[in-house]
Formats: C-alpha cells, structure tokens, sequence
C-alpha cells in the first residue's frame, strides 16, 4: 500500500487538509482539533505513509459519527516525574494524547536528559513516526511503540501474538535527512504464500517479527494499562489503545554537534555502497520518506483510485465535496 501509485491524481497539500478538517468538523470536532488531524493525516501523506493518513479517515469518521469515539477529548496527565509521565486519551483518538506526549517527552528530555511518557484510554494513534520525528525534531532520538487490546485463543497461531503493533525509530542529523524507521512489527506474506515452506526457509524473520510485536505490547500496551477496565473508557465503546514514547536527548550523552555531523557521514557513505538487489539506490530508513515530503509538498500528493474511492464514500457520507 505505501508505494507510490501508478495511476493517480495529484492532490496540493492545502486543499486535503481543509477537506479533511471540514469532515472531522461534521462529526462534531471542534475547529481546533479538526485542524491538528487534517495536519497529522496529510503531513502521514506527504511522506507516502498512505496505509496510516488520509485514508484513515473512513473508518475514524464513522466511529466518532456513531458516537464509537470522543470527538473532543480532553487529554490530560494523570501521573508525572521529572522523567516520565501518563497521559488518558479520554476515549478520542490516539492522536491527540500522543501528539501532547511527543511534546511532553520532549519537555522533559530536555530538562533531566531523558525521558518516557505512555498514553491509554484511546484509538488507534496511526502512524507512529508522527510522533518520533516530533522529537527527532527537537534534536533529541525517539522511540515510540503502540499496542492495542488482544484476546488469544488456543486456536490461534502463535503469530497472532505479534498483533501487527507499530514501532517508530527517530535519530537527528545535521544536513542530512533524520534516520527514521516507521513500520509494522508483522510480516505482510501475499495470500498464496506457503507459511510453513517460508518458516523453514528464514524462521529467524519470524522470531524476530513475533519478538517485536511482543515488546511493543508489553511497553506500548500493558505497560500503558490497556487490559485494566477503568483505563479502556467503558463510555467510548471502541477505545482499545495505548503507546509508550522516549525520548533521548543526544547532548546529555555526546556534543550534539559531532554527532550530527557523524550521522550525516554515516548516511552519505551508505549512498555510496551497493543497493538491495533490484534496487538502484542505497538508502537508509525515512530518506524515500523525505524526498517525497520536500517534492509532494508543491507538486501535490499522488492519491491512487483506490484512495480515492474510500475518501469519496466517506465524503459522500458527510456531505463534503472532495478535492480530486
């Protein structure tokens, strides 16, 4: 889904955030909130991330309309230290409480050198680098990992236990792009690969993906309080998320300087080196994403037909005129 699209129709950045924040008004979001999730959705866009922006919005829209979510939820802290802190989403969308934890995080790296804040009592947060380039932003490296609430059972594989959770790297350089890693912890297999013949083939993949998928649940999930009853908002039915965010302020371990200045030898000389078979470039994670955010930003962002559809529906639904 995060390639870019063959056939697609270019839509300018403004236009989709104002589109996208007059829906989010329709189901009864103040103006205010409307306009930081038009932003955080366009901006997920703008770097290609199509699985987890605009295209969200069919399914965040119906719940808020069917009264599923809160539309205007009050984030507050509810528990804090010099170094960390919790945040309840008060059953909105995850957005909201993890993009005042991004910044809470921040706040406090900067004073004591690091610092950890978690998130409960909300939806789905979307993309997690969102959040971990909010504090690569600020200078500082990010890590942030979200989970949601899961019921095993005996007759499930033991890959259900990894439950697809994402997990965001963020570190800061200089001239160059930040490193950033944003992805699933799960393996996307097509559906007509043979599960047990790929196992046998590379079963240290799959340890590993069940491996992250595991700690993501356990910091951005139990450690968060998901599982408590009081914590999932009993009044906003579809509330089932947490997140856990660090943030590590780089000068309280090296001059920021040279470590910038490292970062960026260390990403040009690997634009120098051979690239993954059928590739033409050498890259590391976030560069695909940045060139994409400085070009798309004038020319417009390549939205699919199927991308299109979705929001079309949805926007027929609200009353909205779309854009494309």
């Amino acid at each position: 889904m995060n390639v870019v699209p063959v056939e697609f129709k270019r839509v300018m950045p403004e236009d989709m955030r104002k589109f996208m924040s007059e829906m989010y008004c329709r189901v009864g979001m103040s103006a205010d909130r409307a306009r930081l999730m038009a932003e955080l959705l366009v901006d997920t866009d703008i770097r290609g991330v199509f699985s987890h922006g605009t295209r969200q919005s069919a399914r965040y829209l119906r719940l808020l309309r069917d009264g599923e979510l809160n539309p205007n939820p009050e984030s507050s802290i509810v528990h804090q230290t010099p170094a960390t802190g919790t945040i309840d989403g008060d059953g909105g969308l995850g957005h909201f409480a993890s993009w005042r934890a991004a910044h809470l995080a921040v706040e406090k790296a900067a004073a004591v050198g690091l610092a950890a804040v978690a998130t409960r009592n909300h939806f789905h947060f979307g993309a997690a680098g969102k959040y971990s380039r909010v504090i690569s932003g600020a200078g500082m490296a990010g890590f942030v990992v979200s989970s949601h609430v899961r019921q095993l059972s005996p007759d499930q594989g033991i890959m259900s236990a990894n439950g697809a959770s994402p997990m965001s790297f963020a570190v800061p350089s200089g001239r160059e792009h930040p490193l950033v890693l944003d992805m699933s912890t799960a393996l996307a297999l097509s559906g007509n690969a043979d599960f047990e013949t790929i196992f046998q083939r590379m079963p240290a993949t799959f340890f590993k993906s069940l491996g992250l998928g595991a700690v993501c649940h356990a910091l951005g999930g139990l450690l968060a309080g998901i599982q408590t009853f009081d914590e999932q908002g009993a009044s906003w039915p579809a509330v089932n998320q947490g997140s856990f965010l660090l943030a590590v302020d780089i000068a309280a371990f090296a001059p920021r300087e040279a470590f910038q200045r490292q970062m960026d030898d260390f990403i040009s000389d690997v634009r120098g080196i051979q690239p993954f078979p059928g590739e033409d470039r050498a890259l590391l994670p976030g560069a695909l994403e940045w060139e994409r955010e400085q070009s798309w930003a004038s020319q417009g962002i390549p939205v699919g037909p199927d991308h299109r559809r979705d929001l079309a529906a949805i926007a027929s639904e609200m009353g909205v005129e779309t854009p494309f």
